[in-house]
């Protein structure tokens, strides 16, 4: 991952980052840190957001730059997304990221050990081949470009619950198609998954049903389980990529059991 940026007279500089919007859950005394996925927000979260509130935790969910109500940027590398992430804090007590959220966890707590205790990755966006990189970048900017109602998103996902149909179609409609794009193009060829391999805090990834079109591959979890003792990775059967939307009280039960 780059962590600087070139400036015109050779040297190099940290990415600035940019404060952004949040919504949030409870008063603590843990904390929690939600990352959605790409042409997502914050208030997406409601439900893992609630929760995790009435598990004891003040939950952050913080819309990325070009999202949501979160400013609107000139650029969108990996490490811009990380730069704004670190700036909310660390030390967080749980992470939890989903698609693009889940590879910006992972990022920001492979760059700071202490960042979280543990990490938690919902079907992550880490290794994606270019012929279906292409594919899924088109249809995630058209999404931007044209937002789905919530009519449209509910039909194409009859098991959601009706918040979840209605927090996505705003979410899409608040997104930036600009950054959308930059988010997902600036940043290929998407091969990121050795950021896993180095992690040292315990994480646990929970993919999507290959049978759904699941992101993160099976084999790929069954290789980074052997290569680092800190992962653990489960399939979490009938969902989709949207593993938190499609099987909801699953992924509660999983994270619940990983904290303790």
């Amino acid at each position: 991952m780059a962590t600087s940026h070139e400036v015109p007279d050779g040297r190099s500089e940290p990415p600035a980052a940019v404060a952004l919007a949040t919504t949030r859950w409870g008063t603590g005394p843990g904390r929690a840190l939600l990352l959605h996925g790409i042409v997502s927000a914050g208030a997406t979260w409601w439900r893992l957001g609630e929760t995790l509130a009435d598990d004891g935790y003040e939950v952050v969910a913080p819309d990325l730059r070009g999202h949501g109500s979160s400013p609107r940027a000139d650029s969108y590398l990996l490490a811009d997304h990380v730069a704004d992430i670190r700036a909310l804090g660390t030390g967080w007590d749980l992470v939890v990221g989903h698609s693009l959220g889940g590879l910006l966890g992972a990022l920001a707590a492979d760059a700071d050990h202490g960042f979280t205790r543990r990490l938690v990755l919902l079907d992550p966006a880490l290794d994606i081949a270019e012929d279906r990189f292409d594919t899924g970048a088109d249809a995630e900017i058209e999404d931007a470009i044209r937002p789905p109602s919530t009519r449209v998103v509910q039909g194409a996902h009859a098991g959601w619950d009706r918040r979840d149909a209605a927090a996505v179609a705003a979410a899409a409609r608040a997104a930036d198609a600009t950054a959308v794009a930059h988010t997902l193009r600036d940043n290929a060829p998407w091969r990121h998954t050795d950021v896993i391999t180095r992690l040292v805090v315990p994480t646990l990834v929970l993919g999507a049903d290959p049978a759904y079109g699941a992101l993160f591959r099976a084999k790929t979890g069954v290789e980074l389980m052997i290569r680092n003792p800190s992962v653990r990775v489960r399939v979490v059967v009938g969902a989709g990529h949207a593993v938190h939307r499609d099987r909801p009280s699953a992924v509660a039960t999983a994270i619940r059991s990983f904290l303790w």
